[in-house]
């Protein structure tokens, strides 16, 4: 089943970028939060509903995966 997109363009690419690196997207709606991207090692990062700037909230989407990929032994 597919998820549920994103109404900013830019953050629903960073999600898509999200997801190919194999990061987990849970849709929550709670409040402001949107859902959440779940990392292969963990991690959690909140994705807001409705970002203030929707270039920034996309480069931290991003950032958060690349800081939390699991690296290969």
């Amino acid at each position: 089943m597919a998820r549920e997109r994103h109404q900013r363009k830019q953050v629903e690419e960073a999600l898509r970028f999200a997801e190919k690196e194999g990061c987990r997207i849970e849709v929550l709606h709670s409040g402001h939060t949107w859902g959440q991207v779940v990392a292969p090692n963990g991690q959690r990062f909140r994705v807001w509903s409705t970002p203030k700037d929707a270039d920034v909230a996309a480069k931290m989407i991003r950032r958060f995966v690349l800081r939390n990929k699991e690296t290969p032994t």
